[in-house]
């Protein structure tokens, strides 16, 4: 029973983690397109 309960915390703590690195990547993606985006429009 106990192990059962660490494996679900487990999974749990792997989803988070995956979904906070997708956010972390997505976001420096957009930044970047922007950035990109204005340098194109100032020049």
């Amino acid at each position: 029973m106990h192990a059962k309960k660490r494996v679900r915390v487990d999974s749990l703590d792997v989803r988070s983690s995956y979904s906070h690195g997708f956010t972390v990547t997505f976001g420096r993606l957009i930044r970047f397109h922007i950035e990109s985006f204005l340098k194109i429009i100032c020049h």
